[in-house]
């Protein structure tokens, strides 16, 4: 535990980009259309794109909840004009020069994506309102839910205390399935949109702020040793590739919703916890391996033109590949890092809110905890 020990005091959450490099690839993999792909064994067991997304959306809410706990403690209050800039110069760069590039491939006749659904997308409301079948925005819903966190989540860390979003979150994760199989029900004319809601699918980023919660607050000692153990995450992996998946295909419709998607979330969760905090075994090394954490830096524009050249827009595998991750380095150095070091020279320019009463802080009373996690980097997607 040394190594750990010694990486929870540096600047780096160990293992996270290495998670988004595999994530972002199980959906691109899933995504592609490829017979040489559908002739491997048992390849839809690396071929789930819920799991994928899953993924992301865990590591999302895990790190967003430790930065903001953070701040919490350190500074005794959340500036939320510093948040929500981080985010703004994070997020809306590259996801707005995907969208004008699809709009011009529409004006081509090049893609099939509409004035209507560039609009939807743009005001990241793609998940609530139904839209033709357009496979290049498709994936826009994910997007639409993490946006939707952001403009509650941060709130509710500032506003209220730990064991008080302890419960919000953990309710969340109980609700979700009851709230996905309602909707389906009650909601008949939008049925086909019943699992990419917020109110349906924030179970899985909720799963990562419970995790962040209770080791914040210290309540995970109880279970390290088992969550710590090498037989949970390969358990974890076990249920992912051999009985979620299987499950999936075959009782999609009631299982995902109902059971599914929440037996993800907790083997995700598994998993993340054993690489972060176990960085020294094998697959701890595996995710910090130098082209992993390459990866996982790149992966908000790999996941984001994928899309582009995956589905019916596949040409040929693997080159695809090789056209996606082209497109993402353009996009890391072209829109990126200007935009960060831009995001950087407002950041800096904000005044701070250290007089009493600021109206662009909210202002609460840290409390102790064991801050246990991993500090992460400066570049990192916050």
């Amino acid at each position: 535990m040394a190594t750990t020990e010694h990486a929870m005091n540096t600047r780096s959450i160990p293992s996270l980009d290495g998670l988004r490099a595999v994530s972002v690839f199980v959906v691109i993999l899933a995504h592609t259309r490829s017979g040489l792909l559908d002739r491997i064994p048992f390849n839809a067991s690396f071929r789930n794109g819920y799991q994928g997304v899953a993924v992301f959306f865990v590591i999302s809410g895990f790190l967003i909840t430790h930065l903001l706990l953070q701040e919490l403690r350190r500074e005794h209050y959340i500036h939320l004009r510093r948040f929500y800039l981080r985010r703004t110069f994070r997020i809306f760069p590259p996801f707005y020069v995907y969208l004008i590039v699809i709009f011009i491939l529409s004006c081509l006749h090049e893609v099939h994506a509409d004035v209507r659904s560039i609009l939807v997308a743009a005001t990241y409301t793609w998940n609530y309102i139904k839209t033709p079948d357009t496979w290049v925005l498709g994936h826009c819903w994910s997007l639409c839910i993490e946006e939707q966190f952001y403009l509650i989540w941060p709130a509710c860390v500032a506003m209220f205390s730990r064991r008080i979003i302890l419960g919000i979150a953990a309710g969340v994760i109980l609700l979700s399935p009851i709230s996905r199989v309602i909707t389906y029900l009650a909601w008949p004319s939008m049925r086909g949109q019943t699992n990419i809601m917020l109110h349906t699918r924030l179970d899985s980023i909720m799963m990562g702020c419970l995790l962040s919660l209770i080791v914040d607050m210290g309540i995970w000692q109880r279970y390290k040793k088992f969550v710590l153990h090498p037989a949970s995450p390969a358990l974890a992996l076990l249920f992912l590739a051999a009985v979620d998946t299987p499950a999936e295909h075959r009782w999609g419709k009631f299982y995902a919703p109902t059971i599914g998607f929440s037996l993800v979330n907790l083997a995700v969760a598994v998993i993340l916890m054993y690489v972060v905090f176990k960085c020294e075994s094998i697959p701890g090394k595996i995710m910090n391996m130098k082209v992993m954490q390459h990866f996982g830096k790149l992966s908000y524009g790999l996941y984001l033109w994928q899309q582009l050249f995956t589905g019916p827009e596949t040409r040929f595998f693997p080159a695809d590949v090789l056209r996606i991750i082209a497109c993402a380095e353009l996009s890391y150095l072209i829109v990126e890092r200007p935009s960060f070091r831009i995001r950087d020279w407002a950041l800096r320019r904000l005044p701070s809110p250290k007089v009493r009463g600021d109206r662009e802080a909210v202002t609460v009373a840290a409390r102790a905890g064991s801050g246990s996690i991993p500090t992460p980097r400066v570049n990192n997607p916050y």
